[in-house]
């Protein structure tokens, strides 16, 4: 799945912290990407 198709329904504070929590779950923006694109 896209991710913006799972951040596009949520609102802006939501979205946020979706993607800050991501993003506290890996070490490097490759991995980040990696993740998201698995997600």
């Amino acid at each position: 799945m896209d991710p913006a198709q799972i951040i596009h329904p949520m609102g802006e504070i939501d979205a946020m912290e979706f993607l800050i929590n991501k993003l506290a779950m890996t070490k490097t923006n490759d991995d980040f990407f990696d993740m998201m694109k698995r997600s």
